[in-house]
């Protein structure tokens, strides 16, 4: 009936929870015919199981009931000072070429080895077409720039940023009618911190679960000590 009652109505249900039950009664009478031994050992298991089940519920309700989920800007703030080095990460700086045309005009204006930069001259015919037809580009010889703000409109993949950068290579990528190159002439990797507002979700999190943790250790202890009172135990 228990079965019956946690499972849907239909009478389909009561079908298949009646059929499992009767399942379970007989590979009961033939495990305690073939191997006692086994089925009580599993029965002994099966009952440790169930308790830290039980247990680990209570804890829930422990937690739930004592978690404090208010957390100050000041806690926050320790907290990224605390582990600013979590917070660095390598990124990459170049000094490149970067120019976009619409596939229309690329095809015809035929620029895919004069943006390689070569010599003097490629470099003047490149910056003419972008002057004319270019709908961005980006060429400071001596200066260096994010990557990734060169190629922010370019869908290109953690590793093959990572292979043309470190190659100093170059690439054609075409993307929503536009054609893309990038000539990457030389790298450096520059150590940047991710801004406390930008972490500040994952912070929190942190600092909750840290505090989740906490009142687990106690809950177990306490929760054992409630039953002792709560329910004592007397020895014959």
């Amino acid at each position: 009936m228990e079965l019956i009652d946690s499972d849907l109505s239909e009478q389909e249900s009561k079908d298949k929870a009646i059929e499992e039950w009767i399942q379970e009664q007989q590979i009961a009478l033939e495990i305690e015919h073939i191997s006692p031994d086994v089925k009580k050992a599993h029965e002994i298991r099966v009952r440790h199981e169930l308790m830290q089940l039980n247990l680990f519920e209570l804890e829930n309700n422990f937690i739930t009931q004592h978690l404090d989920s208010v957390i100050s800007e000041e806690e926050i703030q320790s907290y990224y000072t605390s582990h600013r080095e979590n917070y660095k990460s390598e990124s990459f700086i170049v000094r490149a070429l970067y120019i976009k045309i619409p596939d229309t005009l690329a095809t015809a204006l035929k620029i895919d080895k004069s943006y390689l930069l070569k010599n003097d001259k490629d470099l003047t015919e490149v910056k003419k077409i972008a002057n004319l037809y270019a709908t961005n580009f980006y060429f400071e010889k001596e200066r260096w720039i994010y990557f990734d703000d060169l190629v922010r409109e370019i869908s290109i993949s953690a590793n093959k940023k990572e292979e043309l950068v470190k190659n100093r290579g170059n690439a054609i990528f075409k993307e929503n009618g536009e054609t893309h190159y990038v000539n990457v002439l030389d790298f450096r990797t520059k150590t940047i911190s991710s801004p406390m507002e930008i972490e500040r979700a994952g912070i929190k999190r942190h600092i909750l679960k840290r505090r989740v943790n906490d009142l687990r250790n106690k809950a177990k202890e306490t929760i054992l000590e409630d039953v002792k009172e709560k329910y004592p135990i007397s020895y014959y």
